[in-house]
């Protein structure tokens, strides 16, 4: 009996040839991450959040929010269940994620499925990239995890989230415990 010793390396252009079944796939150094639907919870808390970011991005001229998206770059793709992309963009049918300038932040729901692909991988690939600000939301211990490029540590939050993309305008501010309330 013959033991595989190599593995297939994925890249961007193999997600266009995988089915549309409702998983969502994504390729990070080679590797393939397949995820299950996300849950009806974990969707609408995304959005709560996405409604806020967007609320806030628009009344201040920051960026353009999207859920879920996707993060491009060389062979790689990752899609955060929301993220800010800085300016302004017409939303046009031909627009490729690749052409986007550069998230400026990145949110994961997490679930049972991607915890440690998103305390991981996933953090470890945004961080790469100068990805200013990425938030992991754990809907089970109630917080909010930020990591930001101004500190190697995460900041576990469960008072008030507060996110200042631009120095000159007030930071967004979500109390956590009023934003898991009335999310969930």
């Amino acid at each position: 009996m013959h033991m595989a010793t190599r593995t297939r390396r994925w890249t961007r252009a193999d997600l266009a040839r995988l089915p549309d079944d409702g998983n969502r796939y994504e390729v990070l150094n080679g590797e393939l991450f397949v995820t299950p639907q996300a849950t009806y919870g974990h969707q609408y808390v995304a959005f709560a959040i996405a409604r806020k970011l967007f609320d806030y991005c628009h009344a201040h001229g920051i960026g353009e929010v999207v859920g879920a998206g996707a993060v491009v770059w060389e062979e790689n793709e990752l899609q955060p269940d929301v993220q800010v992309i800085p300016g302004r963009h017409e939303p046009h049918r031909d627009t490729k994620w690749e052409d986007l300038p550069r998230a400026i932040l990145v949110v994961e729901v997490l679930s049972d499925s991607t915890r440690r692909r998103d305390f991981g991988k996933k953090r470890d690939a945004y961080r790469d990239l100068l990805i200013p600000v990425y938030w992991i939301v754990d809907l089970e211990k109630r917080l909010v995890v930020v990591w930001n490029d101004r500190s190697p540590e995460p900041e576990f939050v469960t008072d008030v989230l507060r996110w200042t993309p631009v120095a000159d305008v007030p930071p967004l501010e979500i109390v956590v415990a009023d934003f898991f309330d009335t999310a969930l």
